[in-house]
């Protein structure tokens, strides 16, 4: 018998906990002598995601510009690249937080023109266990209307429903949260994760194997809200070089994160995610703070032991326009300018927000 590639397309909002859920479970399957392959997906241009992933040693491509189903052949290109580089037992596509309408646009399409994948294609929806516990008490999220629609069109199209960060809650309240969820969604296959390491992700590992892989029905979806939704956040991406000078490249990271967290928290602005990848020559760090956080600064490793000249990747998804991301993000490099002669060279920027949904394909 051939051994048919197996691929869990994988869904939810931004912030839930995807990237390092693939990371940790693309980890325990290599351990076991498995090829895994990663395909990470984004609006924007330079994914903090596809270098982390890389960093661990996953092969992982990307497709960027917009999501898997307004660019289907992109993914379909990137499958068929990663598949031919090495050739793998499993494969994880990771799908912008933003997306949704994932059965009609991306599984149904594999399923027609890859039909080798039928049996072996899941689709789970991660959710941050904090904001789902708000949502089904009928409490208020912090972002519009039309984005959250976003987040529970993402919940309604899951067969695997994984209610992530649950160390985040108190027993009592996770206990109460999964009894609410099962009631609300008796037809998806729940399973409560904490996904930071390989040995942690054997819930969902065994929940892969289900026969209840995706909502058989697609979603009757509008695109209008959707849309809508989508252009209520605002992506900004960069990447530059932090080289010392009488101060140390990394106190200037380290005060520049402080200084974005800051400005995002004094002007009220919801955060989708923020995610910082920090390197050197010899080391890395991916540094993350999503809407459920309350935290007001997040912190660089061992800060004696990077070197003089840092590399930083940042990728920021807000709710509030486009003008907002980028003047935020400009005054806080303005307000880091210092005497020190600490040079920061900003290699690349953009802001912008995501252009409405236009599926490739739409099977209902």
């Amino acid at each position: 018998m051939i051994d048919i590639m197996k691929i869990h397309l994988v869904s939810g909002f931004l912030g839930s906990g995807k990237t390092t859920a693939i990371i940790s479970t693309s980890k325990a399957l290599m351990a076991k002598g498995m090829k895994v392959g990663v395909i990470t997906n984004d609006q924007g241009k330079f994914l903090v995601d596809t270098h982390f992933m890389r960093l661990n040693d996953i092969p992982a491509v990307e497709v960027n510009g917009g999501c898997f189903c307004c660019n289907y052949g992109d993914f379909n290109k990137s499958l068929e690249q990663i598949t031919q580089e090495i050739q793998p037992d499993v494969v994880f596509a990771e799908s912008v937080g933003s997306c949704a309408d994932i059965v009609a646009t991306v599984v149904k399409p594999l399923m027609e023109f890859k039909t080798a994948h039928e049996e072996d294609t899941t689709l789970t929806t991660f959710t941050d266990a904090r904001l789902l516990k708000i949502y089904l008490e009928g409490g208020d999220l912090p972002f519009q209307d039309n984005v959250i629609y976003i987040f529970e069109q993402q919940i309604q199209e899951a067969g695997i429903l994984v209610v992530n960060k649950m160390d985040l809650l108190a027993d009592h309240l996770l206990s109460e949260l999964l009894e609410r969820t099962s009631q609300r969604f008796p037809e998806k296959q729940i399973l409560p994760l904490v996904s930071l390491t390989p040995e942690s992700v054997t819930p969902w590992l065994e929940g892969l194997q289900s026969t209840l892989q995706y909502a058989s029905t697609p979603l009757n979806i509008s695109y209008k809200l959707y849309g809508s939704g989508e252009q209520e956040l605002a992506w900004y991406d960069a990447q530059l070089r932090v080289e010392s000078g009488t101060q140390s490249a990394v106190t200037w990271v380290q005060d520049f994160l402080g200084l974005v967290i800051q400005h995002i928290r004094q002007a009220g602005i919801p955060i989708g995610h923020l995610k910082f990848l920090v390197s050197d020559d010899v080391r890395y760090q991916k540094l993350s703070l999503v809407s459920g956080d309350t935290a007001h600064l997040i912190e660089v490793d061992q800060p004696e032991k990077w070197g003089e000249r840092i590399e930083l990747t940042i990728n920021a998804r807000l709710e509030c326009s486009q003008e907002e991301i980028q003047q935020l993000f400009q005054k806080c490099f303005a307000l880091s300018a210092d005497e020190t002669k600490t040079k920061v060279t900003v290699f690349a920027e953009e802001a912008f927000h995501p252009g409405f949904p236009n599926p490739t394909y739409r099977f209902a």
